[in-house]
């Protein structure tokens, strides 16, 4: 049934190129059955010749329709690829756009629950398969049936007895490849997941190499990827080991399908029953008929494979998507948030437990705790990275779940702790698809303390980043990132303690920045380093998911809870011109 669901669901994503397809298997079986021809004509040119007077202009006539139909039946075959592969880059465009606006739309619990090797893996190289089996597949199927079946038809015509030889491969080689594939959906479905663990390991190793070079560890030595490496091994081997004796007779048995004509088709030549002609057409055809249905039985085990990767491709697209609101604020937005007795449950983990707080209109709040104590999550909560379970936080008075998702986004920024570069300009990295004048950029780049950094690069804001560009450090990405927010200047922000990274000398580049990007902004700064919030509004101390308590620092300091607590766990120089 799940491999029926994958083949409808393939036949459903080929949406408007159904029609090229059908013109490409129609090519191709009208290709394949020209291909036949000329064989036949060999057989009438041989019969010819063994007639008493041979009739040499029917001879040269036939010749002469034997090269036309070759060259027709090329330019025919052309024809099919042309309209296949032009259908299949479609097809595959459609659906990997389609998969990753679908991704755009799911909450952030899908993206924790599945790893960055298998969604490469879904969206790149299971779509890419797809190519081949549209493309290629797809017309060379409607060849395969229909080849066989016009081949044998013929042959039967000329004569069936000796016809019925055929099917002693035929059946033997069914029986082979039923025993060979009986277990082959479980096989796919490892074979799938072992690659899948494996893009995992290759991107983990990568994105780790300077601490694997820092202590000398080679990727033999990186347990993660050696161990994987050596069960994808074992599963080839395994299933090698398995298939290739059934398999070699399967080969042999199709590839020497003369091995039962020869004798038989000899036996009733020796009687008269047949003639040399037709003796030497059924040698021919026979072989002929033997390959392509070998390739009938072969396509099912690329079938299967490609089945499973579409299967994953659908499963994607299966993941419901956040439900969109229809409501937008009013154009003067205040940006006051409510969290009405929240909770939210992650893999049944209960992070946030039946919490309510107050954030007015322009006021900065920062929420401090220990680790795993909700912090971050918070955050993202205001943003819908995820939906809360229990309770409602609302903007202005509006629930975010009844707001257009785009009148959200467009409400509320991020400045996360791990910054995001596009391996693109600078420039670009700035704009981050918006439609911003150069003049507001650099205005941006101004106020976030970047512009005369990327004044000095060579190409200044056409500087490309990434592999191929320059590398940043820490606080030059944190200084971009600010910049993108200014430039987006939505009425709320959210800081996810952007300075962790920094040094001196940015963290207090970042500091006035921050103090620009917040100027009349309703904010909340997740943080760690106490002191870079001890000017806001409010401080929010949580604890296992709950508020334990809230207030200035001077309260609190003055209180000896849990904030006090933690600021006297470290030494810290009490920056009066550098805090938020």
């Amino acid at each position: 049934m799940e491999q029926k669901s994958n083949l409808k669901f393939l036949l459903e994503v080929s949406g408007k190129e159904k029609f090229k397809l059908y013109i490409s298997a129609i090519f191709s079986v009208i290709s394949s059955l020209l291909g036949i021809i000329p064989y036949i004509l060999m057989y009438n040119i041989i019969i010819e010749l063994f007639n008493d007077s041979v009739d040499y202009n029917k001879i040269k006539s036939m010749a002469i329709v034997v090269g036309i139909i070759v060259v027709l039946r090329m330019a025919i075959f052309l024809l099919s690829g042309v309209f296949s592969h032009i259908a299949a880059f479609t097809i595959l465009y459609e659906l990997r756009m389609k998969a990753i606006n679908h991704i755009s739309k799911l909450n952030m619990g899908f993206f924790t629950g599945h790893t960055i090797g298998e969604m490469k893996k879904t969206i790149n190289e299971d779509i890419e398969k797809l190519e081949s089996f549209i493309a290629h597949q797809i017309p060379d199927l409607a060849a395969a049936v229909v080849t066989p079946i016009v081949v044998l038809g013929y042959l039967l015509y000329l004569k069936w007895q000796l016809a019925l030889v055929l099917f002693i491969p035929i059946v033997i080689g069914v029986l082979i490849q039923t025993a060979m594939f009986k277990n082959l959906g479980k096989r796919m479905v490892k074979y799938h997941s072992l690659i899948e663990k494996l893009n995992s390991t290759i991107i983990q190793y990568i994105n780790g190499i300077n601490v694997m070079k820092a202590f000398n560890l080679t990727a033999k030595s990186f347990k993660n990827y050696k161990d994987i490496t050596e069960e994808y091994t074992d599963f080839w081997v395994d299933v090698t080991m398995k298939m290739s004796p059934a398999y070699a007779v399967f080969l042999v048995l199709i590839d020497s399908g003369l091995l039962f004509m020869i004798p038989v088709g000899g036996v009733m030549f020796l009687n008269g029953s047949i003639n040399v002609s037709t003796y030497i057409i059924f040698l021919i055809l026979s072989s002929i008929f033997l390959n392509s249905f070998k390739q009938l039985l072969e396509f099912g085990e690329t079938f299967s494979m490609l089945l499973e990767g579409a299967g994953k491709v659908k499963n994607i697209l299966n993941n419901e998507v956040q439900k969109d609101g229809n409501k937008i604020l009013e154009k003067n937005i205040k940006g006051g948030i409510e969290f009405e007795n929240i909770s939210f449950k992650y893999d049944k983990n209960e992070l946030i437990k039946n919490l309510s707080l107050s954030i007015k209109p322009k006021n900065v709040v920062a929420l401090v705790g220990p680790s795993g104590s909700g912090k971050t999550t918070i955050g993202q909560l205001v943003g819908r990275f995820w939906d809360v379970d229990d309770g409602r936080i609302t903007i202005d008075g509006m629930d975010i779940k009844d707001m257009k998702m785009e009148e959200l986004m467009n409400t509320v920024s991020f400045v996360f702790q791990d910054v995001f570069m596009l391996q693109d300009t600078i420039l670009e990295n700035i704009k981050m698809g918006t439609n911003k004048t150069m003049e507001e950029v650099m205005d941006a780049s101004k106020k976030a303390q970047i512009h005369d950094f990327i004044m000095s690069l060579p190409e200044g804001y056409n500087t490309s980043l990434g592999e191929t560009g320059i590398k940043l450090s820490g606080g030059e990405k944190q200084r971009i990132s600010i910049a993108r927010a200014i430039l987006k200047n939505s009425p709320i922000i959210i800081l996810d303690e952007v300075t962790s990274y920094s040094d001196v000398e940015n963290e207090s580049k970042i500091q006035e920045a921050l103090r620009n990007l917040l100027k009349d902004k309703t904010a909340i700064i997740i943080a760690h380093r106490l002191y870079t919030i001890k000017n806001a509004d409010k401080i929010v101390v949580l604890n296992e998911g709950k508020i334990v308590e809230q207030g200035t620092h001077k309260y609190l300091m003055k209180k000896r809870g849990l904030y006090r607590h933690l600021w006297d766990m470290y030494d810290y120089e009490i920056l009066e011109e550098g805090a938020v």
